[in-house]
């Protein structure tokens, strides 16, 4: 019978350049070309002695699966069918999940200087549901790679899942209305293009044998989105008075206020998605260039504009009654947040806002989305692992 090991945090807390468009483009020339390989030929080297899978994933809360039980989580899913689904003969599937809340690719600067200054090690870890930046990505597959060695496994893993790029452009950017949305297209080279591809190229030099499934990311809000009750999250992240709420979102201020912020949120949505899909796209290409075979694939969101936040058939966590994430870990992660970021503050100086963390799974694929995602990823990734 199969078996599916996950070392993630709730049995272990273990875990833990600049490219310019021209370079892109130049390096993605032989990229047509290896759509004659076939797909197989790079993952069927990697399989163990023993025919099992190590699955690795790497990434911030969506690839986690921010708000969900684990049995629930994508990449349980997706080992769930890579060993042959439950109570079947099939692979021994061994995850390791060192991706977590709010994750950057990379260290940013102030927040190292901030560790320094503690003498705080950048593997320092937090609960994964509490969305602080560190360890990065790029630190997630250094220790990855750690551990793997120590286990006899130089290679490292054969499947990797990863998601990046969002946290470090922040949802809170992509929803403000206020911001410049021009900004946005810079962004998001910056981080879904040139340090995506540097963290794609890190992962694969590690793990010199593994398929690469860069998960993509989905809409925000859309014109489908129900104006009143993206108002009411609004606020909630605001932390809004309570007993006040009724003042500010009722048909009244939405019809002279809150409707044109509605309609700049949706654009920049628009911008978001369009350019995000595009530039996740671009280092896959590359990196297949730069190993001359397909390392790397595409996973597509099965979220769209009629399933995304707020919308009636929406795939993703809402915010429900008082106040309250619907994820089943709401509780516990409130107070996890509230404990684990004054610590920081303490320890550090760093701020992150504690009514962000405790709604940090709003937003998220709630269990249908999860299962529509690890759905996406069988059909993307069942020609490499029949």
């Amino acid at each position: 019978m199969k078996a599916y090991r996950a070392y993630n945090s709730a049995e272990s807390r273990n875990y833990l350049i600049e490219t310019s468009r021209r370079q892109f483009l130049k390096s993605i020339g032989l990229a047509s070309a290896l759509l004659l390989i076939d797909p197989r030929a790079a993952i069927t080297r990697s399989r163990s002695a023993s025919g099992g899978i190590d699955l690795l994933v790497i990434g911030d809360s969506f690839i986690w699966g921010q708000g969900l039980n684990e049995s629930q989580k994508i990449y349980s899913l997706t080992a769930d069918w890579l060993g042959g689904g439950s109570g079947s003969e099939g692979r021994d599937v061994a995850a390791k999940v060192k991706a977590h809340s709010g994750a950057t690719i990379k260290f940013r600067k102030e927040e190292a200087l901030a560790y320094q200054r503690a003498g705080r090690d950048e593997t320092y870890r937090y609960d994964p549901e509490v969305n602080v930046g560190f360890p990065s990505m790029w630190k997630q597959v250094e220790v990855a790679a750690e551990e793997y060695r120590a286990a006899g496994k130089p290679n490292g893993a054969d499947l990797i899942l990863i998601s990046g790029g969002i946290t470090d452009i922040s949802v809170a950017k992509l929803l403000d209305p206020f911001g410049d949305e021009k900004l946005l297209p810079g962004l998001i080279e910056r981080y879904c293009r040139d340090d995506m591809f540097d963290l794609l190229e890190h992962a694969a030099r590690h793990n010199p044998n593994a398929v690469i499934a860069v998960v993509g990311y989905f809409p925000i809000v859309s014109n489908k989105t129900i104006g009143s009750r993206l108002f009411n999250s609004w606020l909630e992240t605001m932390a809004f008075p309570r007993p006040l709420k009724p003042l500010a979102n009722n048909v009244l201020t939405r019809t002279m206020y809150f409707n044109k912020i509605r309609r700049k949120v949706i654009r920049i949505s628009d911008i978001w998605i369009t350019e995000s899909d595009k530039n996740n796209k671009l280092p896959v290409e590359k990196l297949n260039s730069r190993f001359g075979e397909p390392r790397g694939v595409i996973v597509p969101s099965p979220i769209t504009a009629e399933t995304c936040v707020e919308t009636p058939n929406s795939l993703l966590f809402r915010i429900g009654k008082n106040g309250r994430s619907e994820d089943p870990l709401y509780e516990s992660r409130r107070e996890v947040c509230q404990t684990s970021l004054s610590e920081l503050r303490r320890s550090t100086g760093l701020k992150y806002p504690v009514r962000y963390c405790e709604l940090a799974a709003v937003g998220h694929p709630n269990a249908a989305g999860s299962r529509a995602y690890a759905d996406s990823i069988r059909s993307v990734l069942r020609p490499y692992f029949p």
